[in-house]
């Protein structure tokens, strides 16, 4: 299974292309936030195994995920980088790929549109890695899989070793830069 950081690698490449057409805030939180539900679920059920529902399901990026993705990206985010970059100045909290990213605030429709992606690329990746993806919750029961290597242990670390590579290299060209 992929950690969850490295949900962003399909995804950045989008806002480095067509910056005016994306908010990366949005693509990097739609990105990671259905797996939101897996740290809740263990930290209140302590069963890492429970936490595939709501979140990672189309209808949990369309209204949930949506929702906390613009939270995140349109108030946590600033907030957070503008107390960061009060106490420890530097651009670096506010840029990526050469562009203020708090300052330049899209419309909110590229804000969720953004968030939308970022979300439906998690489900993707997913369903390629994991046996247990409810992708139609709550409709069907029976979890979805994009191949057999689904539940394969190899699969999975060598997708990870690519995919923390990437996300490795993107990091040091992009990120606070």
């Amino acid at each position: 299974m992929p950690f969850t950081a490295f949900h962003v690698v399909p995804i950045w490449p989008l806002y480095v292309k067509w910056p005016h057409r994306w908010d990366v805030l949005a693509l990097s939180f739609g990105a990671v936030m259905p797996d939101l539900e897996i740290l809740a679920s263990t930290l209140l059920a302590g069963d890492l195994t429970f936490g595939r529902g709501i979140m990672h399901s189309l209808l949990g990026v369309v209204t949930l995920n949506l929702l906390l993705a613009l939270v995140a990206a349109r108030f946590l985010a600033p907030w957070l980088a503008t107390s960061l970059s009060t106490r420890l100045p530097s651009a670096a909290w506010r840029t990526f790929a050469h562009r203020d990213v708090i300052s330049e605030r899209r419309p909110w429709l590229v804000t969720g549109s953004s968030a939308i992606i970022g979300g439906l690329t998690h489900l993707a990746i997913d369903l390629t890695h994991h046996g247990n993806t409810p992708l139609l919750w709550p409709w069907q029961d029976v979890p979805i899989r994009a191949g057999p290597w689904a539940q394969d242990p190899l699969a999975n670390v060598i997708a990870n070793v690519i995919a923390g590579s990437l996300f490795v290299v993107m990091w040091i060209k992009w990120v606070g830069k």
